[in-house]
């Protein structure tokens, strides 16, 4: 698989908590060398996920983990389509 723009920023979270495999972790490695707009949504999820773990010395339900996360990918794909 090769990781587009889209590709990129839909799993900017996994790839940040390490949760895609080697090959995966790699190509989005070589995207975000190559392009500054993936580059600054990265730089955004690793800023937030900083501040939140920084906050938060507890780790949330699940459930909600999911919630949010689904919450935030909206928010992307309402951001690619604009």
């Amino acid at each position: 698989m090769t990781f587009d723009c889209q590709e990129t920023k839909l799993h900017v979270h996994e790839f940040l908590h390490k949760e895609l495999s080697e090959a995966e972790m790699q190509e989005i490695v070589a995207h975000l060398a190559n392009c500054d707009s993936c580059g600054i949504d990265y730089d955004l999820e690793n800023f937030v996920n900083g501040a939140i773990k920084d906050a938060c010395s507890e780790v949330p339900p699940q459930e909600l983990a999911e919630r949010v996360l689904a919450n935030i990918r909206a928010m992307q794909k309402d951001l690619d389509h604009a």
